[in-house]
């Protein structure tokens, strides 16, 4: 497909890891745009996303395998998958075709903790988190049997402790029947984020296939559509208040 970019991010130990850049079709030559950086869930490889849903023309989308996925060298854990995505936005944010100031993060079921740690640490736009959990303990682990035992091993997956320190603004996506990180869980993470956000749950859905429905999308086009403008665009709009 046209402005698929092909992406290989070689990390400190010597992993190569590896994923896909959609450009927006809607980008001007010479000027930089704004990017989502999606984390995954951790179940499969994160191509089959780039075609899904009506995403919005301006932004460019980022997927990079975890380690082990996909064609991503090596093996995961917890330490070696939040090093690797403090990489790879740390990749996005260098590219020169990037808007440096307008990188959004989603995190999708477990990728909403990697997220969310990447929000704590690294300068956002703005988060979005579908199908997200307050933490392992609260959640469970045993709703995720298929993990690797290196993500299960010490892992903590405690984003409620995080949120509270994280300012800028969120959206929250939740699966009404949701059974792997269901809707109280997601609207307790909410209730901790540190900065404005907005709550959309999808009546009748269950935790797969919320990338295939319409509403997904469309809560996701608002969010980035309603994110605060530029400051080029902001001091248009001042200007045009006087």
């Amino acid at each position: 497909e046209h402005g698929i970019e092909e992406v290989r991010i070689a990390t400190p130990d010597g992993v190569k890891l590896h994923g896909w850049l959609k450009h927006p079709p809607g980008a001007r030559r010479g000027e930089r745009f704004p990017i989502v950086i999606v984390f995954g869930g951790v179940r499969r490889e994160t191509s089959w996303m780039i075609g899904q849903g009506d995403k919005p023309r301006e932004w460019g989308w980022l997927f990079i395998n975890y380690r082990g996925y996909g064609l991503s060298e090596g093996e995961p854990s917890e330490r070696v998958i939040l090093e690797d995505a403090k990489l790879v936005y740390d990749y996005a944010a260098a590219r020169p075709d990037v808007d440096s100031a307008s990188i959004v993060l989603l995190g999708r079921s477990l990728g909403s903790y990697v997220a969310v740690k990447v929000a704590a640490e690294r300068k956002t736009r703005g988060a979005i988190l579908a199908t997200p959990f307050d933490s392992f303990a609260a959640l469970g682990a045993e709703r995720f049997p298929y993990l690797p035992v290196g993500l299960l091993l010490n892992g903590h997956y405690d984003s409620a402790a995080i949120a509270p320190t994280i300012t800028v603004p969120a959206l929250f996506v939740l699966a009404e029947n949701d059974t792997v990180t269901p809707v109280e869980n997601g609207k307790a993470l909410a209730r901790a984020w540190g900065g404005p956000h907005r709550t959309v749950t999808l009546a009748h859905q269950r935790h797969y296939g919320i990338e295939r429905r319409d509403e997904f999308w469309h809560a996701v086009r608002e969010f980035l559509r309603e994110l605060a403008p530029a400051p080029r665009d902001a001091a248009l709009k001042v200007g045009a208040r006087r």
